[in-house]
């Protein structure tokens, strides 16, 4: 009997803990609905910099080490990228999230956007994949990649 009521409060001893520890997992879990309105909100940053002609503030967007894949490795470097599109009058964009993953310190995005002239006129559509990284508690590109949409 006595050995009966042992293995019982083993059991039950044993399904709090697991209780708890499943508890502990689900709030360690990332709300990505708050994630990809914090992303949201940077995008539009994003779009507004480029309007507003600012290389400078385009590049703080990305960590020191980003790289824009394939050709362009480093902040200072996406800078004068930057600064070359905006002289070609591509100072107009327009980006949507479609995937979110990740967690509060790293992020995949995957998207669509758009480039245009200051007039208007669409230079490229296209989707787009984004590694955010959070760096002293504001997010950053730490990989970005285009896959231009098909000419037709």
């Amino acid at each position: 009997m006595l050995l009966l009521k042992f293995l019982m409060s083993l059991v039950f001893f044993s399904a709090c803990d697991q209780k708890s520890n499943e508890n502990n997992s689900e709030s360690e879990q990332v709300d990505l609905a708050v994630l990809e309105k914090e992303i949201e909100l940077r995008l539009r940053k994003y779009e507004n910099h480029l309007q507003n002609e600012d290389s400078i503030a385009l590049g703080n967007m990305y960590t020191i080490d980003a790289e824009v894949i394939p050709s362009t490795a480093g902040r200072d470097n996406i800078t004068k990228v930057f600064g070359r599109m905006i002289r070609d009058s591509i100072t107009g964009s327009s980006f949507k999230t479609i995937h979110l993953w990740g967690n509060d310190q790293l992020l995949v995005e995957e998207g669509r956007g758009t480039w245009s002239h200051k007039n208007g006129e669409i230079v490229g559509t296209g989707r787009y994949l984004l590694v955010w990284q959070k760096e002293k508690g504001e997010w950053k590109i730490l990989r970005d990649t285009w896959f231009a949409d098909k000419k037709k």
